[in-house]
């Protein structure tokens, strides 16, 4: 009679099994993820890449609005400047009217202020030629020309920020739909590490018993080998 204790047995084939299953709770619990690999879940992990592809795309538009945002925040900043530059071009007009000022030096800083002002308006308004006419000989004209400088500037922060404004309220909606989607994705690969845990102690237990009991049976084959030889 032919006997062998090396036979694979069903309780080998569950012991395997439980330890495979219990191997894959210790990966999802090492990495955090539900969805290691295709095999894990095949449609899960088909649904993650899409909602991965749109979550970057999120990031790419509120990435490229936020670069538009600080764009406008940089040319708001220049208008600021020139407006300030604009207030002094004013005070000085109304000073050159008194008759104990002095015509050349108002006049030196009227061309300084032009010249600075038309340097940031060069950059913020595509104009290098914003301003002329500013004459401390004739404070009415100077004015005029201030007049229009005031409200080209007003108009133009006016416009900046009303952009910027729906600007931001985009980058905040493309923030929203980003969360969102991250969270939808989480759900679907991150691990449930209470259920996880609480799984893996549950297959240890199982598996503790099921390598108990083969152990009994290769005992007593081993008995009925010593009883027959």
């Amino acid at each position: 009679m032919n006997l062998s204790i090396n036979q694979s047995s069903p309780t080998l084939s569950f012991i395997e099994r439980q330890n495979k299953e219990r191997e894959e709770k210790d990966e999802k619990l090492a990495s955090g993820k539900k969805i290691n690999s295709a095999a894990d879940d095949p449609a899960g992990l088909q649904i993650s890449t899409r909602l991965t592809s749109q979550i970057n795309g999120y990031q790419q538009e509120s990435a490229n609005v936020q670069d538009q945002v600080n764009t406008n925040n940089v040319q708001e900043s220049g208008l600021g400047a020139i407006n300030e530059s604009l207030q002094r071009a004013n005070v000085l007009s109304i000073q050159s009217g008194s008759p104990l000022s002095d015509p050349t030096a108002i006049q030196g800083e009227l061309d300084q202020l032009t010249e600075q002002i038309n340097a940031v308006a060069g950059e913020v308004l595509g104009d290098p030629n914003f301003l002329s006419g500013l004459d401390a000989s004739d404070p009415s004209t100077t004015q005029a020309a201030l007049e229009d400088a005031f409200a080209s500037v007003n108009e133009s922060a006016s416009a900046l920020g009303a952009e910027t404004n729906a600007l931001s309220s985009q980058v905040s909606t493309y923030e929203t739909a980003r969360v969102n989607v991250s969270e939808s994705r989480s759900r679907i690969e991150d691990t449930d590490y209470a259920a996880e845990t609480s799984d893996k102690e549950r297959l240890s237990v199982i598996l503790q018993s099921a390598i108990i009991n083969k152990k009994d049976e290769e005992s007593r084959k081993g008995l009925l080998i010593n009883q027959l030889v």
